[in-house]
């Protein structure tokens, strides 16, 4: 049973989390302006990352910020380093993040920035949970051990044999999502065989997630390959594992991959092409694997700073029984 003290400590690390993660509003009266990050001055939302510090703090041309806003352009072409285009017609930020049919063509961290009517790009990274709140997960997690639940620890769900945590309130980067499940006596999930991966998609789809969350892959220049964190053996390639993503242009399809430890192979000269993309397209350090609600929970590749959930399997210091013996 578990103890009342383990879950005071739970109630007080998830009152911590939501605490930090409590969004930000906007309070400028125009609607052509946008707040800054503190002090509630506002600015133009032309002012925004055009080489001149508008806000006093500067966030008006914060890197992350300007790394991601649409470039301006007097031709409305579009530009091939940025996901924003011009269909058609000159095409604003703020058009394409008010018609849904649109918002999938700028980055939705700049779309969530105009919709809030805040610059504040730490909000949108996510959280960087504090050590104090660790460790209370961490005790939280302990006290369920040491008490040996006949199921999954605290934070832990069952699904078929394995004990996963989907901890949604965090979003964070790929590499503090790991440091998470570890404090918490697990790693990012992995897939152990096809069966356990059956059972996890099932679950999401059941459970009608809409989250994003990282798993334990990611492009290994060591394995020289797209491999598993626990073993660092290479993570399987093709359907149906990855996701299919799109390109603006047609791309010549070469055969399939089928060696993770080379890059794919080149389209023959007379090759069809299609805008439709087997993930991962990356082979280089910086990236790793997500079941995004985007791409229906298939992996795909994703800059490995992006701010997702972490998605946790539960690996110890004592293995928690199988379905069959828990039941």
């Amino acid at each position: 049973m578990v103890t009342s003290r383990g879950c005071m400590q739970l109630a007080h690390a998830l009152v911590l989390v939501l605490a930090m993660l409590s969004p930000a509003e906007g309070g400028c009266r125009r609607g052509s302006e946008i707040e800054c990050r503190s002090g509630g001055q506002c600015i133009s939302r032309d002012n925004i990352c055009n080489n001149g510090r508008d806000c006093s703090d500067g966030s008006d041309e914060d890197i992350r910020l300007c790394k991601l806003w649409p470039p301006r352009s007097d031709h409305c072409r579009h530009y091939p380093a940025s996901p924003f285009y011009y269909a058609g017609g000159r095409r604003t930020a703020y058009y394409l993040c008010q018609n849904s049919g649109r918002s999938s063509d700028i980055d939705s961290r700049i779309c969530k920035i105009i919709l809030q009517a805040k610059l504040d790009m730490e909000e949108q990274d996510g959280m960087n949970m504090s050590s104090e709140v660790i460790s209370l997960l961490n005790s939280a997690v302990n006290s369920t051990l040491n008490h040996r639940m006949p199921d999954c620890p605290m934070l832990y769900i069952r699904v078929g044999n394995d004990c996963l945590s989907f901890f949604s309130p965090a979003k964070v980067s790929w590499a503090e999502a790991r440091q998470f499940c570890l404090s918490i006596y697990g790693d990012l999930w992995h897939a152990k065989d096809f069966e356990s991966y059956g059972r996890l998609m099932e679950y999401m789809r059941e459970a009608q997630l809409t989250s994003n969350y990282w798993i334990g892959g990611r492009y290994d220049i060591d394995t020289n390959a797209w491999s598993w964190t626990t073993d660092d053996s290479a993570m399987p390639l093709g359907a149906p594992f990855w996701s299919i993503k799109y390109e603006s242009s047609c791309v010549p399809r070469g055969p399939p991959h089928t060696d993770p430890y080379s890059a794919p192979p080149a389209a023959l000269p007379e090759a069809r092409c299609y805008q439709a993309v087997l993930s991962p397209k990356q082979r280089s350090p910086g990236w790793c694997s997500a079941m995004t609600y985007e791409h229906f929970y298939y992996w795909s590749d994703e800059m490995c700073d992006e701010a997702f959930s972490p998605l946790c399997i539960f690996t110890g210091p004592t293995a928690a029984p199988s379905e069959t013996e828990a039941n």
